[in-house]
């Protein structure tokens, strides 16, 4: 539902839905919060700001020329939701005032619904919001990455780190790989579903099983799993999503997989990264492309979406036409159609990770921005569907706040 109304000094849009409020000050500046009034999101001064559970705020904008992102400090980051508790205050107040204007008279049970939701808020200062990152901290291992579809999911972690953790271009994820034990993993359900309260409404119409490769866990183990979310959440809207790599993938049939589907799971998200073996082999990444492949395929006998994730910019001017090439033939492969997703990522090269050192011992040059666009664009040429085509979009990694 749409509110709008005035001050003597402001006017404000405000909306407020299921899951989430969002509150316009004289157009310049939006604030959003869930509906436990968590902050997750400001907009001021042509920038966007993207608050996380774990207290980190991602900074970003748009200039002429491309995109920029900048991680806030502490300090920054308390101000920023200092700021944003005081202007939700400031209309709580306002709206108690003779002067305030309704531009069009709500019901009181909605405004008291929107009284409750705005006090919130209010409430969610700098304090408050570092209590709650520390909670979320102890709840959670850090959340390596989700793809872009999965951003507000429910994050739950069957299990820990990555199961083979070797490829040269990730930094990710720094812990051995563990799985939790079953009674483990339903305290861990319980303790987010805690944590969360009403801000399940914002990010519980799906649930990402983490941690990097939870698929790959062997059914025996993986079924209790898989039945233990299916108790805990019951909701015709219910689906699990979740990371799986290839080689690892190929282990299971497409029986398994429909098994999977019965107790929700909906997608599986497969790094194909590069269709060209050799580029693989460079990077460290285990198994081959006809891998993905195969479990892609399996993935789609058992009627669950897939969401391939290519990497561009991969391998720099030594591996581009193999990479080109043997991509085209990979996904051109792989039954993908409606209700599928391929994903373009460009390399970022991090600094603690391996692959800057492996492409400079190769004399491997980076290829630059106009030349990463003329790969995803040739790769993308050259792709054939049988039917209705996946939706094909971009996946920055540098995006990513949960």
């Amino acid at each position: 539902m749409i509110f709008q109304g005035a001050s003597s000094t402001d006017s404000y849009t405000l909306s407020l839905r299921d899951n989430a409020l969002t509150v316009s000050v004289d157009e310049q500046e939006v604030i959003a919060c869930d509906r436990a009034g968590r902050l997750y999101s400001v907009y001021r001064n042509g920038c966007t700001y993207r608050r996380g559970l774990n207290g980190r705020v991602l900074r970003k904008w748009r200039d002429e020329d491309s995109r920029h992102r900048h991680w806030l400090s502490d300090f920054e980051a308390d101000a920023l939701v200092d700021a944003a508790s005081a202007t939700l205050r400031h209309l709580l107040d306002a709206l108690r005032r003779p002067e305030w204007h309704w531009s069009q008279p709500p019901d009181l049970a909605r405004c008291a619904d929107l009284t409750t939701a705005l006090e919130r808020g209010a409430q969610f200062d700098g304090e408050t919001a570092r209590h709650d990152a520390a909670r979320f901290n102890r709840l959670y291992r850090p959340i390596g990455i989700l793809p872009p579809d999965q951003y507000l999911a429910l994050v739950l972690q069957a299990t820990e780190g990555c199961s083979f953790n070797t490829c040269a271009f990730c930094d990710l994820y720094h812990q051995d790989f563990r799985v939790k034990p079953l009674s483990e993993f339903r305290q861990h359900i319980a303790d987010v579903r805690e944590y969360m309260g009403d801000s399940l409404s914002l990010r519980g119409q799906s649930v990402f099983l983490g941690a990097a490769n939870a698929l790959a866990v062997p059914m025996p183990r993986l079924l209790p799993l898989f039945e233990a979310m299916a108790h805990a959440f019951e909701s015709p809207h219910y689906g699990v999503y979740a990371f799986l790599d290839g080689f690892t993938g190929k282990r299971k049939t497409a029986d398994d997989y429909r098994a999977l589907a019965a107790l929700g799971l909906r997608r599986v998200y497969v790094g194909l990264e590069s269709g060209h073996d050799p580029l693989l082999d460079f990077v460290r990444k285990p198994g081959r492309s006809a891998d993905a492949v195969e479990t892609v395929r399996e993935i789609k006998a058992a009627g669950v979406n897939v969401g391939v994730i290519v990497m561009i910019g991969l391998g720099g001017d030594k591996f581009a036409e193999g990479h080109v090439a043997d991509t085209v033939a990979a996904l051109n492969a792989m039954p993908l159609g409606a209700g599928d997703l391929l994903y373009f990522s460009d390399l970022v090269e991090e600094p603690g990770a391996l692959y800057p050192a492996l492409a400079a011992s190769q004399a491997i040059r980076p290829l630059a921005p106009g030349e990463r666009t003329a790969q995803r664009q040739a790769i993308r040429e050259q792709l054939v569907f049988a039917g209705s085509p996946p939706k094909i979009s971009n996946y920055d990694i540098r995006e990513f706040v949960y």
